[in-house]
């Protein structure tokens, strides 16, 4: 059996124990209230709580630069200045003379990153001829648009084709132009391309080389997709 002064000892433990529980909890109660009261008073006054700092990408993301998307459709032709293989339409007498290449259909999508004055980004577009030999050629580019005065614009590009059939090559291309600004999006542009193609070997070069100078009317469809 215990004795008296242990009792006692047990007793004091006892109850400081318990005054600690009660001032624990009633310590938590009073400070969920108090931030209770705080988000409250907030609400009240229109203020709203504080957050956590974000990171610096987030923002500007969020903030972001402006993001547009650019659809367009157009139809061209253009002066081929050396004709290894005497493609149709020449002319003159020689492999060398100008002739008329085959009228094309142009059909593209652009990504676009910056405001109306100047942005720029990336284009693929798909050209399909329109006459004599079947053509495909899809052209990854480089664009970039600046925009003058209201409604209208100046536009730049840098590309390399890539002729799929009907048989598979490579060339460079470069093209500057104007658009338009119309109405709910649409607008008109024109566009002059130079480009030079990569042809197969003749009996007089191992490699062709094939100047093309084109001339493209056609529309086009901006749509917005941040501010």
């Amino acid at each position: 059996m215990p004795s008296l002064t242990n009792q006692g000892m047990a007793k004091h433990t006892r109850r400081a124990a318990t005054a600690a529980f009660v001032f624990v909890v009633f310590g938590n109660a009073a400070g969920a209230a108090a931030q209770d009261d705080s988000a409250q008073a907030g609400a009240a006054s229109g203020r709203a709580p504080a957050r956590a700092p974000s990171e610096p990408g987030v923002e500007r993301w969020r903030s972001g630069t402006p993001l547009s998307m650019l659809f367009s459709l157009g139809v061209g032709r253009g002066l081929r200045f050396n004709n290894p293989y005497r493609l149709a339409t020449p002319l003159g007498d020689t492999a060398e003379s100008v002739s008329l290449a085959a009228t094309y259909l142009d059909m593209g999508a652009a990504v676009l990153f910056g405001p109306r004055e100047f942005r720029h980004g990336a284009a693929l577009s798909g050209g399909v001829a329109l006459q004599g030999i079947g053509q495909f050629v899809l052209t990854p580019s480089y664009l970039a648009q600046f925009g003058l005065a209201e409604g209208f614009g100046l536009r730049g590009r840098l590309g390399v084709p890539v002729v799929v059939a009907p048989d598979t090559t490579l060339g460079l291309e470069a093209a500057i132009g104007s658009s338009v600004d119309m109405a709910y999006g649409l607008g008109a542009m024109l566009e002059l391309v130079g480009s030079v193609y990569f042809g197969a070997a003749t009996d007089e070069t191992s490699i062709t080389t094939i100047p093309i100078l084109s001339l493209q009317v056609g529309v086009f469809f901006d749509h917005q997709v941040s501010p």
